[in-house]
């Protein structure tokens, strides 16, 4: 019992001890060696970054309510058996020497799927998959890559995808503020390959089911596609030729390519490239305890996919044929492409279809039967994957006839016979199908009949005067001389006219024994009636008949017609007969006919006739007076209503007289006429006429003889007269003038065109007649509206027209003169008659024309800059222009404007118009400004202004100057350029801001300056693009280390382009060291007053100006001013500067009782000029500017050890405790020894 108790105790004391050991053992434990088998113990190390500072967190970080990390505590990288581990249970215990079982971790078990494979990519793209494709060390690159496991672990990043971080309080946790910048970027780069694992090219799918069908087009001889990938990440993925289609890539451009047709899509897929890992694995460890781990990583089994799929569909080609008589079938068509021939048959339906044809162009050319017009060859596209359609369309061949029947013997119609009217038969097969009649031409043409061999023409009704042509005509219309749809055929056919004769017997008695006698040598015309007369006939259609000793004539075979038979000669003293017709309508008849007639005397009738026309004028009262053969006055009675002797004979209102006697049988009889018709003018030269039987003809059944008198209708002529106004003279107003005191003062001349009116030459115009102008002959010499004459204005500016007749007229201006305007009035103006003895009448009109004037206007635009507010303030009404000539301009007169001579200045309006006034001659301008704003550069430009004459419909020409573009100004615009120095050394300073002012600018900040510039490192600043004007410049900020400059610096931009140089120059900030003693130490004991000496050193002071140093004393432990007496303690100096660097030195003395424990003061000194703070030196913890005073001592007291070994007493513990637990074992062993 007492050995079990003596263990038992023994056993006690030893776990007692050994937990004491164990406490000590955890902790000063040092790492160890990783034990082998499925347990790993667990070792750490710190991060470092590029700088070779440890890494760590910058803000608490907490998950799941257990702190991850405080600031500034660093995140150790954890080591498994020495192997790089991750965590994956933020917050959670573990320490160096604790083990973990392989596979024993049940947080990874939970993750799930998602997480795991989410966690393996991390892994993947990160330091163990990626390593040596990311920059930074390989601490950051573990940082980042641990950042990101955890957010997949606790849910800050998703899984879905895109695996995009939704909460960022773990990278903020090491990166907030941009700290630990290299970790930041590796996390960023891991980011980026983990959003683009789900990416793939945007002409795939991720599914394979989903992929895109592409059509691969056909060209060259070969099926191509590009496919571009608009996301970038095709460099990702590997497409292999596949079916025989080759796989190009070239950036984001894949180009597949085959030579042969593919008719089933093929797929194309390409798993993602992924970062390559070996075997390697990933190995999670845990312990239900201590916080879980996992090492290693493993190749993506399930990558991302990308599929699409392609085809190279051939195409297929139908033709389809319709026919116009229904016959489709066994019709042959040949069809060619690239490298491909075929002859193929239409179906019953007319139609063929052909498959699988390389896409392209291909021919078809239909083989046509004869019957039908050829067709042309079509081409067709074959695309791929269609069907091409085709038609074609057959019409049987067609033939009309045009029919043209002419005389045989003349070729067209004789005598009154007609080529109209002759019907013809068009017969097929000897059947009669149609009927045509021909025209008065003798013509017809068919309607389109179907080709065939047996189409024939016949007569079947002459046309009056012919006799019928029995002769059938073959047309010629076989299918097989044609090739087209629709042919024409021309016949000409011949007809022969009916003819016959007409024979006369000619007697004659003396009128006393009333024996007939055959009238030998009597004379006869015959000629056709409808012709009108002998000599109008044709040659063919009259005969000349003279009478043989029997008194017998006989014509010549006359053709069909009716025939007047007129007697043209016979015996002295006898009448000749009557005319009288004859008709010849039957073929080879002699036509015969028995005559006589008795003495000859005549009435005569004598007619008033236009000499211009032969008309007969219609006119009462013209007089005549008829003389016999022996010149006597031939004198007659009228017997109704009483007896009345005549020797003057009036026409009456038809314009003729008939006498009323007959004259007998005579020659050498004449007419004078003793007054003209109104209209005309008188001729008194007598008219000869003889009373014979060949000049008697029958009127109203008496005979006659014709004397015609001729008259000439009067005539007139119409004057028109053109004035206007012409440049005719110059005046110059200008020159110069004295003035008061003798000085000679040039002014601008001004040159102004005067016009005067004057004939105008060149003007042509129109005289129409105003009515339908008619003689009394009832002739319309001019028809209403008619243009009876053309004038054109001579140098005097008078046109005379031609001679017309007598009536109402209007002129009307065509063609004004060159420069003038086109004078629209119309003159109505009439020539009247003015008597039998007048030959020519004239009357006249006059026109009067305005010159064309120019206006020439322009507009101005002033280039605006809102920054300085120009542009805007009216200054366009400063801008004048002049109106120069840029030729000489010479008026009528001889005077001259000369070139460049000054005509008219005109000013802008507030909208930048401006209109010049001067009414200008026509010529060569310019325009150029003569004045603008201040702001602005005058433009020495000319602006030509061509003022030519624009047509007599232009009453004015509106010019636009410059082509309507407005004319600009451009600001005048310099630049500032200002140098910064050092006042003391000379050096350029860098980084001072300057502002740009107006120069009524009252305060000096950013806000009010037009313009801030700042010094570069050659001290320049500069200000470009500054207008015209006064302005100041002043500093807003000094340069670093340099005090303020306030002085203002006036600049002011004349010219363009001008370059405006200041320099400013600019003062140090004064440096202050300070140096506190008291009594030339820096620590003392208090004893009655304290007097603390401080020596200021200054630098960059400028010599003979006036500073004040003013110091406070503070106390260091409150960091408040020092109170003696409740008072602060201060003191000034105030002095000349002789050097810029020197010292000065402050004393403060107070009452040093006030001194009742240690006290650290620090002298705080200000340094001032013109009562301007210009440099201060306080730093609180300043050793120079700190003197310490002790108070007086007290008797000393009794002192505490520390504790600054307590490390050391620590260890000496731990040392004792090992010792004691050691003689303890060997006690208690010797005892048992002893009592066993």
């Amino acid at each position: 019992m007492k050995d079990i108790l003596t263990k038992r105790k023994f056993t006690r004391l030893t776990a007692l001890l050994l937990v004491v050991a164990v406490i000590f053992g955890t902790m000063f434990a040092l790492p160890v060696s990783a034990a082998s088998g499925d347990k790993v113990t667990i070792t750490f190390d710190y991060c470092y970054d590029s700088t070779g500072n440890t890494i760590k967190f910058q803000q608490t970080t907490v998950s799941d309510g257990y702190t991850v990390g405080t600031p500034g505590e660093e995140l150790c990288k954890i080591f498994a058996d020495g192997k790089e581990a991750y965590c994956i249970e933020p917050g959670h215990t573990l320490y160096s020497g604790n083990t973990l079982t392989e596979d024993g971790s049940t947080v990874w078990k939970n993750l799930g799927s998602a997480k795991q494979k989410a966690i393996n990519l991390a892994l993947l793209y990160g330091k163990p998959g990626s390593g040596k494709c990311l920059s930074g060390t390989e601490d950051q690159k573990w940082v980042a890559t641990q950042l990101i496991v955890w957010e997949f672990v606790s849910g800050c990043r998703s899984t879905s995808e895109g695996y995009k971080c939704t909460n960022t309080k773990f990278i903020d946790g090491i990166c907030a503020g941009g700290a630990n910048p290299g970790v930041k970027s590796v996390y960023n780069a891991i980011s980026k390959s983990l959003a683009n694992y789900s990416t793939v090219p945007s002409f795939a799918s991720a599914i394979a089911s989903k992929a895109e069908p592409y059509e691969m087009k056909y060209s060259d001889g070969k099926y191509t596609l590009t496919l571009t990938d608009s996301n970038s990440i095709l460099s990702d993925f590997s497409f292999k030729t596949t079916s025989g289609i080759s796989v190009l890539k070239s950036g984001n451009k894949l180009t597949l390519t085959s030579t042969s047709p593919v008719n089933n899509a093929v797929t194309f897929n390409s798993a993602k490239l992924m970062p390559s890992v070996g075997n390697t694995t990933l190995i999670p460890y845990g312990d239900a305890t201590l916080q879980d781990v996992i090492t290693g990583v493993e190749n993506d089994a399930d990558p991302i996919r990308a599929y699409f799929k392609v085809k190279t569909s051939s195409g297929n080609l139908k033709l389809v044929k319709t026919s116009e008589d229904g016959n489709v079938a066994n019709i042959e068509f040949s069809v060619k492409g690239d490298g491909y021939s075929k002859t193929v048959k239409t179906n019953s339906k007319g139609e063929f279809e052909l498959t699988d044809l390389v896409p392209g162009k291909y021919t078809v050319t239909e083989h046509t039967p004869t019957e039908y017009a050829e067709q042309k060859s079509k081409t067709v596209n074959v695309g791929s994957g269609k069907t091409a359609t085709v038609s074609f369309s057959n019409v049987l061949k067609r033939w009309n006839l045009t029919v043209t029947k002419t005389d045989a013997e003349t070729k067209s119609a004789q005598g009154d016979a007609t080529l109209a009217g002759a019907v013809y038969g068009i017969y097929n097969n000897g059947k009669l199908v149609d009927k045509y009649t021909t025209d008065k031409n003798g013509s017809f043409t068919t309607s389109y009949y179907v080709c065939g061999d047996n189409w024939t023409l016949k007569e079947i009704e002459p046309s009056e005067g012919y006799l019928l042509d029995e002769t059938e005509y073959h047309i010629g219309a076989e299918a097989k001389k044609y090739t087209l749809g629709n042919n024409s055929v021309s016949i000409g056919v011949t007809e022969d006219i009916l003819k016959g004769k007409i024979a006369i017997i000619k007697h004659t008695d003396d009128g006393s024994t009333k024996i007939e006698t055959p009238e030998k040598g009597a004379e006869f015309q015959v000629y056709l009636k409808s012709s009108g007369s002998y000599a109008k006939a044709k040659e063919s259609e009259r005969d000349n008949l003279v009478c043989d000793e029997y008194g017998f004539a006989e014509t010549k075979e006359l053709p069909y017609g009716t025939y007047t038979v007129h007697q043209t000669k016979g015996w002295n003293g006898t009448e000749y007969i009557a005319d009288f017709d004859v008709f010849v309508n039957e073929d080879g008849k002699t036509y015969k006919y028995l005559i006589n007639n008795a003495s000859l005397e005549s009435y005569v009738k004598i007619i008033k006739v236009d000499s211009e026309t032969g008309k007969q004028i219609p006119y009462a009262g013209a007089g005549f007076q008829i003389y016999d053969p022996n010149g006597n006055k031939v004198t007659m009675k009228y017997t109704y209503p009483t007896v009345t002797k005549i020797d003057t004979f009036y026409t009456n209102s038809e314009g003729y007289l008939i006498t009323p006697e007959t004259l007998p049988y005579g020659k050498g009889y004449s007419v004078v006429e003793v007054q003209a018709p109104y209209g005309y003018i008188l001729d008194s030269t007598p008219v000869y006429f003889d009373i014979t039987a060949e000049n008697t003809s029958e009127e109203n059944g008496i005979t006659i003889v014709k004397a015609e008198k001729k008259n000439t209708s009067q005539k007139g002529t119409i004057t028109v007269e053109k004035t206007g106004e012409i440049f005719s003279n110059v005046t110059a107003i200008g020159g110069g003038y004295t003035d008061e005191n003798g000085n000679d003062v040039a002014l601008t001349t001004i040159y102004q065109p005067e016009y005067s009116v004057s004939g105008l030459s060149g003007a042509v115009f129109e005289i129409y007649a105003d009515e339908d102008i008619t003689t009394p002959d009832g002739t319309v010499r001019a028809k209403k509206d008619e243009l009876v004459a053309t004038l054109k204005t001579n140098t005097k500016g008078t046109a005379t027209s031609k001679q017309i007749h007598l009536g109402k007229y209007r002129v009307v201006e065509k063609t004004a003169p060159y420069g003038f305007v086109l004078n629209k009035t119309v003159n109505h103006i009439e020539l009247t008659y003015s008597g039998q003895n007048e030959k020519v009448t004239n009357t006249s009109t006059s026109f009067t024309n305005d010159r064309q004037k120019a206006e020439i206007n322009l507009t101005k635009i002033l280039e605006q800059d809102e920054k300085f507010n120009i542009g805007n303030n009216g200054e366009i009404r400063n801008v004048s222009f002049g109106l120069y000539a840029d030729e000489d301009l010479k008026a009528a007169n001889g005077t001259v404007i000369p070139k460049d001579g000054l005509l008219e200045i005109i000013t802008c309006n507030e909208k930048g118009k401006a209109t010049f006034t001067t009414d200008l001659p026509i010529g060569k301008y310019y325009v150029k400004e003569i004045s603008t704003d201040n702001h602005y550069i005058l433009s020495d430009k000319k602006y030509p202004v061509v003022f030519e004459y624009a047509g007599q419909d232009t009453a004015s020409v509106h010019i636009s100057v410059n082509d309507g573009e407005p004319i600009i100004n451009s600001i005048i615009y310099g630049t500032i350029k200002g140098l910064k120095i050092d006042r003391e050394t000379g050096e350029k300073i860098t980084g001072a801001l300057f502002g740009l002012f107006s120069n009524n600018e009252t305060e000096f900040t950013e806000e009010t300056a037009i313009m801030t510039a700042e010094s570069n490192e050659d001290g320049i600043f500069t200000f470009e693009d500054v207008p015209y004007g006064e302005y100041i410049i002043r500093e807003l900020k000094p340069a670093t280390g340099y005090l303020p400059n306030g002085e203002s610096y006036p600049v002011i931009i004349l010219e363009n382009n001008e370059v405006v140089e200041i320099t400013v120059l600019n003062e140090k900030i004064p440096e202050l060291k300070t140096t506190a003693t008291i009594d030339g130490k820096k620590e003392f004991t208090a004893n009655g007053d304290v007097t603390i000496d401080d020596v200021v050193s200054y630098k960059h002071l400028v010599p003979g100006k006036e500073y004040t140093v003013k110091g406070i004393l503070m106390d260091k432990a409150t960091g408040k001013p020092f109170l003696a007496d409740d008072k602060e303690i201060t003191s000034e100096v105030t002095f000349t500067v002789e050097k810029a660097d020197s010292e000065v030195t402050v004393s403060f003395t107070f009452d040093g009782s006030v001194i009742t424990k240690d006290t650290e003061i620090v002298v705080f000194e200000t340094l001032y000029r013109d009562e301007t703070e210009i440099a201060v030196h306080a730093d609180i913890e300043d050793k120079d500017q700190t003197v310490t005073i002790h108070p007086q001592p007290e008797p000393e007291k009794p002192q505490t050890g520390d504790n600054s070994n307590l490390g050391f007493w620590i260890g000496l513990g731990s040392v004792a405790v090992g010792g004691l637990i050691a003689f303890l074992i060997i006690k208690f062993k010797k005892k048992d020894e002893d009592d066993e």
